[in-house]
């Protein structure tokens, strides 16, 4: 399973949380680093041969909910205070918001962060994360249509804290053969002793912490995606971009280009809204409610499930499924309700927490799908094969199945509703949970012989009051109809 599926679903929240941090608790002065001194020649970047696609993008539709949010949300304010919250200062980024303008020669009143959300941000933009050999693993922020205040805010930046250049004649992988552009000029931002880098280009503006990661986002901007109805917060995915085994996955589950998870933004509340996205192939997927002997296989502590009805050959063996895939079968189909659970580590040791939930009409096939070197544990409970990267992870599942832990079942009452919703395609993330798992995996390793950190088990514990989210879609035609639903 693919790690950069770990990234949150909040990942443009949490970037919104850090600023909420830096504004909460940035006392003192802080020295500014505007060019007091004649500025250095311009560096020249080192473009790669290959560019890189963007991967993961989110859209927010809606700044300024999303920052009313942020301000007003009773978690993120007592996270500010805390351990989880202090820790969050320890990034660049709250450095650099934290700032206040008297620091900067009295260039404005307030905080960076003030000027970031309230005028650079104010506007729709995104975060893009890029894939490939080339990508920094940065994210980027990008403001595709700035209004003439967001442009303001950038020329009062770039005035008090440019602190030298980079250029680059051209994109990546366009080579010095491809025909002449003008070169792109990226400004390093330092403020507070922390560099962030940005530039202005076709009416667009982009912000990050490389200024690699900038030019990436200026020449591979990410498809549009149309703000529905309703949706303030939307996260995308482009399945060529990633892994082999996501496109393959993709490619079963008869996907199009850009499938999206929908938010909205309810006071200081974050509502899972749906799945949304056309379907590349709509004879994939069927839609009917998972049975309950699949939702009672989950452990209730699985922190990522995906849900999916799956639409195949009545009589699955390889002749038929190779027939569906190439669209050349002609017999009779039966869904297939499958689940797949993932536990993320923060320990990159750890071996990978993945297991599959298949119904045993076709355990032959699996069994056959699954003979390789890479042996998995597998075992039948509830009506299902279930196949586990790790013993300890296939127990779990035949124990939920035998009432002896807890399973999605035994949610609460609004996430059990949920789950026994039509689904044709759906993914659920017990936040808390899955987020204080990591966090303890990353003390463990970091220190091992030091125990329990009386600081680390208060963000744990901080960290699990965060709700369970779930989001789904039903195939109808061509795309998918939305839904969700959260603890």
């Amino acid at each position: 399973m693919n790690r950069r599926l770990a990234i949150p679903l909040l990942v443009v929240v949490a970037a919104g949380v850090i600023a909420f941090v830096a504004l909460r608790t940035s006392r003192g002065p802080r020295r500014g680093g505007g060019p007091q001194t004649p500025e250095p020649a311009a560096v020249a970047l080192t473009l790669a041969d290959v560019p890189p696609e963007p991967s993961v993008w989110a859209d927010v539709h809606s700044p300024e909910k999303l920052w009313k949010a942020l301000r007003a949300n009773a978690w993120l304010a007592k996270a500010a205070g805390e351990p989880l919250g202090q820790g969050m200062m320890a990034g660049g980024w709250s450095g650099f918001l934290s700032t206040r303008g008297g620091d900067l020669a009295g260039a404005f009143e307030g905080a960076v962060v003030d000027v970031v959300a309230g005028k650079l941000l104010a506007d729709p933009f995104r975060v893009v994360f890029f894939a490939g050999p080339s990508a920094t693993g940065t994210p980027a922020f990008v403001v595709p249509r700035p209004s003439s205040a967001a442009t303001s805010a950038f020329d009062l930046l770039e005035g008090v804290a440019r602190n030298g250049t980079y250029t680059a004649p051209h994109c990546p992988g366009a080579g010095s053969g491809s025909p002449a552009q003008e070169p792109m000029v990226v400004s390093r931002w330092l403020v507070a002793e922390h560099a962030v880098f940005a530039a202005r280009k076709d009416g667009r503006i982009v912000l990050a912490r490389k200024p690699t990661a900038v030019v990436q986002a200026l020449c591979a901007p990410p498809p549009d995606v149309p703000a529905a109805q309703g949706v303030d917060l939307s996260l995308s995915f482009s399945p060529s971009a990633l892994d082999r085994e996501l496109q393959l996955g993709a490619a079963l589950l008869g996907l199009g280009p850009a499938p999206r998870l929908a938010f909205a933004l309810e006071g200081d509340r974050l509502e899972p809204r749906g799945i949304l996205g056309d379907l590349a192939d709509p004879g994939r997927l069927d839609a009917a409610p998972p049975p309950e002997a699949l939702l009672r296989l989950v452990p209730a502590d699985a922190g990522v499930v995906f849900l999916a009805t799956l639409r195949l050959p009545e009589k699955l063996s390889r002749d038929t499924l190779r027939q569906h895939l190439d669209r050349s079968y002609r017999g009779a189909y039966a869904p297939r309700p499958v689940a797949v659970v993932w536990n993320p580590r923060g320990d990159p040791a750890l071996p990978t927490e993945v297991a599959l939930a298949w119904p045993e009409r076709d355990a032959g096939l699996l069994r056959e799908a699954f003979s390789g070197p890479n042996r998995m544990d597998q075992r039948r409970a509830c009506g299902h094969e279930v196949l586990a990267s790790t013993g300890e992870l296939g127990q779990a599942l035949q124990r939920a199945c035998g009432k002896k832990s807890p399973s999605l079942l035994d949610a609460s009452p609004a996430v059990a509703a949920g789950l026994r919703q039509p689904v044709s395609l759906g993914v659920s993330a017990n936040l808390g949970v899955l987020l204080s798992r990591v966090l303890g995996d990353a003390w463990r390793r970091e220190a091992p012989k030091k125990g329990a950190s009386p600081e680390v088990e208060a963000a744990r514990r901080l960290l699990e009051e965060l709700p369970f989210m779930g989001l789904r879609g039903v195939a109808a035609g061509a795309s998918l109809v939305p839904g969700g639903f959260r603890s």
